[in-house]
């Protein structure tokens, strides 16, 4: 298994340069606030998200002025917004050509032979390779200049540990000042 997640590792740090760097180019002089690797709780998939502060604002607007929201307040609507990945303007989906689609591809091809009685271990090893993976980057300075313009973190698509995983994710891979702030994002 390590030489699978070595491979997967490396793999993963291309795929996402390249993928960020096509999304760049689409999302132009917007403002990114966040940048997220999302999987599902089987640890099959990964795609990357990308958020600005223009996309936020332009969902926020949209969902208030079809009072799609009625049921929400403004606040939690705001926060929903601006934190679940799934409400994000930008994904690796938007690119003709996403690395990523491949290296995800390969993910569930090994995920899909491991025994059950190793999924753990699996898991714990990718989380560690994504996790990995966008330290690498964000030190290199692919997402932002400064540590503190944005907030990169790993979310789970479907599963009741996003929080948990978001959190702990978002301490390791960001500055204390960043990391304060988007533990309080909720509140």
């Amino acid at each position: 298994m390590k030489e699978f997640f070595d491979e997967f590792g490396k793999r993963l740090v291309m795929a996402v340069r390249s993928d960020f760097k096509g999304l760049s180019k689409i999302i132009g002089n917007e403002r990114i606030y966040a940048v997220c690797l999302v999987t599902d709780s089987d640890s099959m998939t990964v795609f990357l998200a990308i958020n600005t502060y223009e996309k936020m604002e332009e969902k926020y607007q949209k969902y208030t002025q079809k009072n799609w929201s009625e049921n929400l307040n403004d606040e939690i609507l705001y926060k929903t917004v601006k934190w679940v990945p799934a409400e994000w303007g930008y994904d690796n989906s938007d690119l003709e050509q996403s690395e990523i689609v491949i290296v995800s591809d390969y993910l569930a091809e090994k995920r899909e032979s491991i025994e059950d009685s190793r999924s753990q271990e699996f898991e714990e090893k990718f989380y560690e390779a994504m996790t990995e993976t966008l330290l690498t980057l964000h030190n290199e300075g692919l997402f932002c200049h400064e540590k503190d313009d944005i907030t990169v973190f790993i979310s789970i698509s479907d599963d009741e540990r996003i929080e948990m995983v978001e959190n702990y994710s978002a301490g390791l891979l960001n500055s204390e000042n960043v990391r304060s702030k988007f533990m309080k994002r909720w509140d």
